[in-house]
């Protein structure tokens, strides 16, 4: 969840105990002066925006279905040539779909919001007030009809629906196209039909990507109930290591 949503959560007890800092890690981790980053729950631009800080040659696409937050990201954004705005939610299927707006716009999701989510979350965060039709696309369509070869960073915040992200991503992931994964996983009940943390390591590591870290865990009563994940490839976990022993070496 975003930065302003993690301040909210900290006046219900929510806690994040200090952690490495997942941009600079990317750094280390991305062997290309001019990435190709992929923006999924682009928000506002925020995350957007700290990526074209790291990267000033990167091309950045932003994924946002929810019409008043891609309004504002295009402000935030238009002026930036090497990004590109798009209009609508990853998914593992083409289509349409339902986005359930919830209190706090930072929560909406493909998903519906669980009923014993405010245990965790606190109270009408997640309540939903309004629905919305988006359009829905696969990642490995969008990539063969945009001529994208190779992701180098895939960031995920789609409130519990990531796991159906890279369920569309299945031909990129295959190939190992996609050589970072930057994603959200939520872990206490908090949207109906989210995936568990065991789902993601399964799927991915059938792929050949590795859990590389966690990152902004956040925690309720001794309990996490979700965290950001650095997965990579076997090639850029390679890379990296050899990276490393010929620095220490």
């Amino acid at each position: 969840m975003g930065k302003s949503l993690r301040a909210v959560l900290r006046g219900f007890g929510g806690r994040r105990k200090r952690a490495l800092d997942p941009y600079l890690a990317t750094r280390g981790l991305v062997d290309s002066a001019a990435p190709v980053i992929f923006d999924v729950g682009a928000n506002v631009g925020a995350t957007a925006q700290r990526y074209r800080a790291l990267y000033p040659r990167a091309a950045i696409h932003c994924f946002e279905p929810y019409p008043p937050s891609f309004e504002a990201l295009s402000e935030a954004l238009s002026a930036d040539s090497l990004v590109s705005l798009h209009r609508l939610a990853l998914s593992s299927a083409r289509g349409s779909g339902v986005l359930n707006v919830n209190r706090n716009a930072e929560t909406n999701s493909l998903l519906p919001s669980d009923a014993h989510a405010a245990r965790y979350w606190g109270k009408g965060l997640l309540e939903t007030q309004s629905k919305v039709e988006v359009a829905l696309q696969t990642l490995d369509e969008f990539c063969e009809e945009h001529s994208v070869a190779r992701i180098d960073v895939l960031k995920l915040d789609v409130q519990g629906a990531e796991y159906s992200v890279l369920e569309g991503a299945d031909a990129l992931l295959t190939a190992r196209r996609i050589g970072m994964i930057y994603a959200e996983v939520i872990i206490a009940p908090t949207y109906v039909g989210q995936r568990r943390l065991v789902d993601y390591l399964s799927l991915l590591s059938a792929k050949g990507y590795e859990l590389f870290d966690l990152y902004n865990p956040t925690r309720r009563d001794g309990r996490l109930i979700q965290s950001d994940i650095i997965f990579v490839s076997a090639e850029v976990l390679e890379r990296y290591e050899r990276t490393k022993a010929a620095r220490k070496g």
